[in-house]
């Protein structure tokens, strides 16, 4: 049984609601801290590039210490008395910058995010639509895979990618699926291609080498891949004949989270720009050259993301082109977008309001900044149950490839 169909007060809704609101906004937070780190254990490596783009990144967060905190350390047993003052102006100046810097940072992300259309927030939309049109149908075949890869390189890629890093990549002979995607996908197998490609095309969204973001990235990707395979979960659960549908519902109610971060540097870098023009020509000099010191700070992230993820998602889906036989998979997508009641949901959209669920909380809960307080109000509001979510965490949902 998907939902626990249990009555709840009015008192005990409103409750729920309120902490709903207040658990999102922790989440968004903790996405673009630089503070905390996805748990390790739970990450699917063959998925993940964080190995490839984020290795100087220290995921301990026990031996986790920033540069800045290196440098105010140093700063500490170094100074001498005399220069103590000095350097707490130099400090309160650069705390002003970065706070005239983000602001102005925040207002051109943002108005980005609500005049460009998706096509110039991403340089390209994967064919989600075209995969959905045949992939959870008896029509599935390798052909049409084939055709799906051959027009997009960066799927081919990937795949390949997938295929050489893998223990199918040690096989005898594998040396061709090492650089023909038509060979990897025969040895991945059809079945598991149906699974596995939603999270193969989403992968390349993600600005994996911005150096200004790589810290963050893996918490982005892990949601992604919790939302989608959890959401998949829950549909199976529910006895749905085509439950790896969810892998694909899952993938794109996160994918909105990429189109935000990509463009935190070119926000950013925009809005020194403008505060530095500001301050030179007001004869601001102080605040002018302390300005060659700011780094980019993405505190401000976590506003736009609580605000706008919904939207730039919404605009996503819209775009892309949905075939009458996957109207479900868009449906259940609005359901959750316009926050329908759960039990008011299709099933498809009650299993992503679940999957969404577990993914927030499991994020913070690892991270030890879950109000456990929180947690029936949190879950009995998308009515999922506690033997549900032992069960879900028994099978480590944030690991999608353990045959590969």
């Amino acid at each position: 049984m998907l939902l626990t169909q249990k009555n709840y007060t009015q008192e005990a809704m409103d409750i729920a609601a309120n902490v709903s609101k207040d658990v999102e906004l922790r989440h968004a937070k903790w996405l673009v801290s630089i503070n905390h780190h996805v748990d390790q254990s739970q990450v699917d490596k063959l998925l993940s590039l964080q190995g490839k783009f984020c290795d100087d990144v220290i995921f301990n967060e026990s031996e986790r210490i920033s540069r800045n905190q290196r440098i105010l350390l140093r700063c500490e047993q170094e100074r001498v008395k005399e220069r103590r003052q000095l350097i707490e102006d130099r400090q309160k100046t650069l705390q002003k910058v970065i706070a005239d810097v983000s602001r102005v940072a925040e207002r051109v992300l943002i108005t980005k995010l609500e005049t460009q259309s998706i096509d110039k927030l991403c340089n390209s939309i994967p064919a989600f639509d075209q995969f959905a049109s045949f992939a959870y149908s008896p029509s599935l075949s390798f052909s049409k895979l084939t055709q799906l890869m051959s027009n997009s390189h960066q799927l081919n890629s990937t795949i390949i990618d997938l295929v050489a890093n893998s223990r199918l990549g040690e096989r005898p002979h594998a040396s061709k699926a090492k650089s023909d995607a038509k060979v990897a996908i025969g040895q991945i197998g059809i079945e598991y291609c149906r699974r596995l490609f939603p999270i193969l095309m989403a992968r390349p969204m993600l600005r994996w080498s911005d150096t200004n973001t790589k810290s963050l990235t893996p918490k982005f990707w892990q949601h992604l891949v919790l939302v989608a395979n959890v959401t998949r979960m829950r549909l199976e659960a529910a006895g749905v004949e085509d439950s790896d549908c969810g892998i694909l519902i899952g993938a794109l109610r996160a994918l909105g989270n990429f189109l935000i971060i990509n463009h935190f540097t070119y926000a950013f870098e925009d809005a020194l720009i403008e505060v530095m023009l500001h301050y030179r020509n007001s004869n601001q000099n102080e605040l002018y050259y302390a300005c060659v010191d700011v780094k980019p700070n993405t505190v401000f992230l976590s506003n736009v993301i609580s605000k706008f993820e919904s939207h730039v998602t919404r605009n996503l889906v819209q775009q892309l082109d949905w075939p009458t036989n996957v109207s479900h998979i868009k449906k259940a997508l609005l359901e959750d977008l316009d926050q329908v009641p759960v039990l008011k949901r299709s099933t498809y959209g009650a299993a992503l309001a679940q999957a969404r669920a577990y993914a927030i909380y499991d994020g913070l809960s690892r991270s030890g900044i879950f109000n456990e307080k929180h947690k029936s109000f949190w879950f009995a509001n998308v009515q999922i149950s506690r033997e549900a979510l032992i069960n879900i965490r028994m099978n480590m949902p944030g690991k999608m490839t353990k045959i590969l």
